[in-house]
């Protein structure tokens, strides 16, 4: 029988380390397929320069010369926001430039990562959730730029149970706490934290609500597919996205991790509390 004082003692597992590398794999779907976005951009801008190069040599030397220098301006924008947005995800270091303007590098290389990993057979739900943790990164990034006084708490009709009657979308205290949905829960995380929170059917009610509340932080809880939209409509207010889970299916009595909204509100909170 082997002596206990000689076995080999447990492996030390850094919990913390383990938790960071696991979060830093669930951004990179997204980034790798901007990445190669990027790539496939230079790619068709070599192209579509090496054909039209000769005919603008023949116009002009410096015609050709102003558009090869606008054509590598380009690139370089896209390639130096995109190195930005992953060194700031990944180290949580805020990189990010220019302030308070809309991610153009995001805005043109997100749909061509989906078309990617669509022919990659990709779960695009899976690319989604790696845009909303990337997002959240960024935003957490930003944490000394963020206001915490307004912040919008935007929930989509779907959280309340099918055979409620009461109607919330005008007023989420018209809910009577019943219990029977997650959405009497956030009810009551709302009156605990002073919160603004806004019951939604779409997003165009949702980007009505944030026009006309005008918030410093939202802290939005949707489908994948909605949140990639909505997180890019009010760019740049800073949004920490929730995915809902959805046991019934889509848009049917949905639920919502309670611990992960109100650690989005802790954040957000903490701000006001500095």
């Amino acid at each position: 029988m082997e002596n206990p004082a000689t076995q080999a003692a447990p492996v030390q597992v850094d919990l913390k380390e383990t938790s960071a590398w696991r979060n830093a794999w669930t951004k990179f779907p997204f980034l790798a397929f901007c990445w190669a976005s990027v790539a496939i951009a230079g790619i068709i801008e070599g192209v579509i320069y090496y054909l039209v190069h000769p005919r603008l040599l023949q116009i002009h030397p410096w015609l050709d010369s102003t558009v090869g220098i606008v054509f590598l301006l380009f690139y370089g924008i896209l390639v130096g926001g995109l190195l930005l947005i992953t060194i700031t995800s990944l180290t949580g270091i805020d990189l990010l430039y220019p302030h308070g303007r809309r991610s153009i590098t995001v805005r043109l290389l997100f749909p061509i990562a989906i078309v990617i990993g669509q022919l990659f057979r990709v779960n695009r739900n899976r690319l989604r959730t790696s845009f909303v943790k990337v997002n959240n990164s960024l935003t957490i990034a930003q944490s000394h730029r963020i206001k915490g006084d307004r912040i919008l708490v935007l929930l989509p009709h779907c959280l309340q149970i099918d055979i409620c009657n009461r109607k919330i979308t005008n007023d989420i205290n018209n809910c009577l706490r019943c219990g029977k949905c997650a959405v009497g829960g956030l009810v009551e995380l709302g009156d605990k934290y002073g919160l603004h929170i806004e019951v939604v059917n779409g997003g165009t009610l949702a980007r009505r609500r944030v026009s006309t509340f005008k918030p410093n932080g939202i802290i939005a809880v949707a489908c994948e597919r909605d949140l990639t939209l909505g997180i890019q409509d009010v760019h740049p207010v800073p949004v920490y996205g929730v995915i809902n889970d959805r046991p019934n299916g889509p848009c049917l009595n949905t639920c919502v991790d309670m611990t992960l909204v109100e650690e989005a509100v802790r954040f957000f909170r903490k701000k006001t509390d500095q």
